[in-house]
């Protein structure tokens, strides 16, 4: 059985430069693997369909056939008790999701970036296959910092993006010392989904992750029993 699930997040413009399809692509790659790795099926095929925004997500699942089973992930951007709130908003953007398709939707609570909030030694794995220099003088785990410490990762009230450029520029240092700001510095390591994103879901661990995070176990308990 093959299953389709449109998310956002990627590029799909022919003019952008070729490192950010290259990591549009790749941020495919992963969040396909990923899934596939959290279903463990072998009888079944996840195709991930990379969409610019949520609302080219949400048409492209719309208006998609029946052929394959069709699921939607997109980034709630609200808090979770708000979810009936974003097919509201869709419909006053003049695109309704029919009724028979909205149990097919699942939603990144807020943002897809919770995902690695809820695991932060993802991001220690990550960081540290990618070579950078843990920052001196940083002597707590990713886990510790006090923005996600004891957590609600859920309801944080600053978007989880936001804090992962946080977490970065706090713990690690870009890979290449020599590039300094004009001021003489090193720069930040700044945080950036398409750049960022695919590696650290190359370390997520989904059995874990799926007890954290209701959404996707519902969505591969949907994917599996339909």
């Amino acid at each position: 059985m093959v299953i389709n699930v449109y998310v956002e997040g990627g590029v799909i413009n022919d003019n952008v430069d070729a490192t950010t399809s290259n990591n549009s692509e790749a941020l495919r790659e992963e969040l396909n693997r990923f899934m596939q790795r959290a279903l463990n099926r072998n009888d079944i095929s996840i195709v991930v369909k990379k969409c610019s925004g949520y609302k080219e997500a949400a048409k492209e699942f719309i208006s998609a056939n029946g052929e394959c089973e069709n699921y939607l992930y997109v980034d709630l951007d609200r808090k979770p008790e708000m979810r009936d709130e974003w097919f509201t908003s869709l419909s006053d953007e003049g695109i309704n999701m029919p009724t028979e398709k909205i149990d097919h939707v699942s939603f990144w609570i807020q943002e897809m970036e919770a995902w690695f909030l809820k695991q932060p030694e993802a991001i220690e794995m990550w960081a540290e296959d990618e070579n950078f220099l843990r920052k001196s003088g940083v002597n707590i785990s990713v886990s510790e910092h006090p923005l996600i410490k004891d957590k609600d990762i859920e309801h944080l009230q600053q978007k989880a993006s936001f804090i992962m450029g946080v977490i970065l520029r706090y713990f690690f240092a870009p890979k290449n010392k020599i590039k300094k700001s004009v001021s003489g510095k090193v720069r930040n390591l700044k945080y950036g989904k398409l750049r960022h994103a695919p590696g650290i879901i190359a370390h997520l661990n989904p059995i874990d992750l799926i007890n954290k995070d209701d959404e996707l176990r519902l969505f591969c308990e949907k994917v599996q029993n339909n």
